[in-house]
């Protein structure tokens, strides 16, 4: 058993010195009364169906070997220059205790306290993350290094963080978006190579159809920035199948796998995901047999009303088909500028209420709607019944789905036949 000392130099004096003892079972620290070592979480990639590494955690205990909250621990430190120093020996920790095991070239997360990130380097740059630029067994291309997204500032200190982190070769990750008042600002502002989703995006996505619909717009948001997704705090079977259908890059959380202080081979597939994956493609094809035949009668019917609309019959007779239907709501005539041609027709009894803040946007006549997708996708696609995604009807204020094909009427003008349904449940 050896033993050796982690010291920090502060501005004004030195901070608190921990015993660090390096044995068969890892590496530790005892500070202030209490021992302190490392656990790791893995982080799974979805579609390789294995994890790509972990994130080191804090366990701490007492004389007594009763656990302390990390949260616990780390109020303790009331001093910056105790906190700094408390926050690099985490770290020491959980790079000397990853450094011991195989994990075949596995990313190590670690996490920086949002004041020391603000704070960043002082003059002597190797001194910020000693445990990185020292360690000899230590690729820092292979160190994600954890920032929360509070952290994020315009602070000529944490730019130079940053910019320390990158020449080093370590990515960054921004931690907990979503978690309070989230801004995308701090994304292109950082540009982080992972962007880790809070775990209240778990929880909305199962408990709340809207969040379920919007999670994927976020991903793909994310992704157009430029970086990776990993939502944390993944729980249960539901929250994991969300994370699948939301294109979600990476998952952490108890229904994968829990902290360990030793990490897990990153070579081998996780069961749980593969299991996953049969689940995934199952409820996926029932979903999409129960998608199909709730929008079946309403492409048929659409696809009806365009052949009667080429045949030169009157708008409200050639939909009245269309708006039969249990949840149709209105018809509506594009020209090939995608101008509106005439007024919408409706049903005798339209979803939404006589005294709706949304009422004056119902009048549409003269609207331009060239920018919508059903416009955009029933262009390119003359002759052919085209369904949007479930979006929020300017006109009725409500939850719809718009079915349209583009046709040519008897005068051979270009036009695009639109129907609303209402849809209040995500399919």
């Amino acid at each position: 058993m050896a033993h050796a000392s982690l010291s920090v130099v502060a501005e004004a004096e030195q901070a608190p010195g921990a015993d660090i003892v390096h044995s068969a079972n890892g590496v530790l620290a005892r500070y202030k009364g209490l021992t302190l070592t490392s656990h790791f979480q893995p982080i799974f990639s979805v579609s390789h169906c294995r994890a790509i590494g972990h994130e080191g955690l804090l366990r701490a205990a007492d004389a007594e070997a009763n656990p302390v909250a990390p949260a616990r621990v780390i109020a303790g430190a009331t001093r910056y220059e105790d906190l700094r120093y408390l926050d690099q020996l985490c770290r020491y920790l959980h790079v000397n205790n990853h450094a011991a095991q195989d994990t075949h070239d596995g990313w190590l997360f670690l996490n920086i306290h949002p004041e020391v990130f603000r704070s960043g380097p002082d003059s002597d740059l190797s001194d910020f993350l000693p445990e990185l630029s020292e360690h000899p067994d230590i690729d820092p291309r292979r160190i994600v290094i954890e920032v929360m997204e509070q952290a994020v500032s315009e602070h000529a200190g944490f730019a130079r963080t940053v910019e320390y982190l990158r020449g080093l070769g370590c990515m960054i990750a921004l931690d907990d978006f979503g978690a309070g008042h989230s801004n995308f600002d701090r994304i292109w502002t950082m540009q982080p190579e992972i962007v880790k989703l809070d775990r209240s995006f778990a929880v909305k996505s199962v408990e709340d159809p809207s969040a379920r619909r919007l999670l994927p717009q976020i991903v793909s948001l994310i992704h157009e920035a430029g970086s990776l997704v990993l939502l944390e705090g993944v729980e249960t079977e539901a929250q994991a199948l969300a994370a699948l259908d939301a294109d979600i890059d990476f998952v952490q959380g108890f229904y994968f796998a829990m902290p360990a202080a030793r990490p897990v081979d990153t070579r081998e597939v996780s069961p749980v995901l593969n299991d996953l994956w049969e689940r995934f493609n199952t409820t996926r094809g029932s979903g999409a047999a129960r998608y199909r035949e709730l929008i079946a009668p309403y492409i048929h019917a659409m696809g009806g009303c365009a052949v009667l609309l080429e045949e030169g019959i009157p708008m409200e007779e050639a939909c009245r088909g269309f708006l039969q239907l249990e949840r149709a709501d209105c018809c509506f005539l594009l020209d090939a500028d995608g101008r509106q041609v005439g007024r919408n027709v409706r049903t005798s009894q339209p979803f939404g209420t006589a005294d709706s803040q949304y009422r004056s946007l119902s009048i549409n006549r003269h609207a331009r709607w060239s920018r919508r997708p059903y416009f955009r996708r029933a262009i390119e696609h003359v002759g052919k019944v085209q369904v949007t995604r479930p979006y929020l009807s300017i006109s009725s204020g409500l939850l719809c789905v718009t079915v349209s094909i583009a046709y040519r009427g008897w005068d051979d003008q270009l036009r695009v036949l639109c129907g609303d349904l209402h849809w209040p449940q995500v399919v």
